[in-house]
């Protein structure tokens, strides 16, 4: 049976131009799909130095390339998810999954363009209360992608999936490999120099407590 092209949930616009998009309209287009599949390989380049820089890095590499990408992974979900929800195999509640996910981070960057980056910018007094902030809601979207990798079984199709099926895991794919390690990096190089440790925190503790 052939795929729904406009399954609820999404415009018939944005539908039809991820298919054509990746090569799946009513017609296969090999190099459209092969010419999406390789804008998604990354160039291999070190960490840029520097703190502006480096925020400059993550929004052009990070944000603005996940924000496309989760787009054209919730259509595909939604477009197989109309097709095959009545499969066993089927990852019900993968629509919905990859919606919180995206839903989550646009929040998350939101707050970090509005506050975050800004305070490390400035230096601000201020910064190491919002940099744990960030680190929890990052924990949470850890457990998101963890449910994600589960749901879609290590992002392996099964056998017989339709190419649409086998592009959404793709994508699904690329967005926890690239939100892990653009959370990395804003923990390992953003804020790290403004984040205690538990340790130290003990440490400092034994040792006041000593010195009274």
């Amino acid at each position: 049976m052939d795929l729904p092209i406009r399954p609820p949930g999404r415009s018939p616009e944005v539908v039809d131009e991820t298919l054509l998009r990746w090569g799946m309209g009513e017609e296969p287009d090999l190099p459209a799909m092969a010419a999406s599949l390789t804008r998604l390989l990354d160039s291999e380049a070190p960490s840029p130095v520097g703190m502006g820089t480096l925020i400059r890095h993550i929004h052009e590499r990070y944000h603005r390339v996940l924000a496309g990408v989760m787009e054209d992974a919730l259509t595909l979900a939604s477009v197989c998810e109309a097709a095959h929800g009545a499969s066993d195999v089927w990852p019900h509640g993968l629509s919905d999954l990859v919606a919180e996910i995206l839903d989550e981070l646009e929040q998350h960057q939101q707050r970090e363009y509005a506050v975050v980056f800004p305070m490390l910018l400035g230096g601000s007094a201020g910064t190491p209360g919002v940099a744990g902030i960030m680190t929890d809601e990052h924990a949470r979207l850890r457990c998101r992608l963890d449910a994600l990798t589960a749901m879609t079984r290590q992002f392996t199709a099964p056998p017989g999936a339709c190419v649409k099926w086998r592009v959404l895991y793709v994508l699904c794919c690329k967005i926890d490999l690239d939100l892990r390690e653009q959370m990395r990096m804003e923990e390992n190089e953003l804020f790290s120099p403004f984040l205690r440790h538990p340790t130290e925190d003990a440490v400092c503790s034994d040792t006041t407590s000593g010195a009274r």
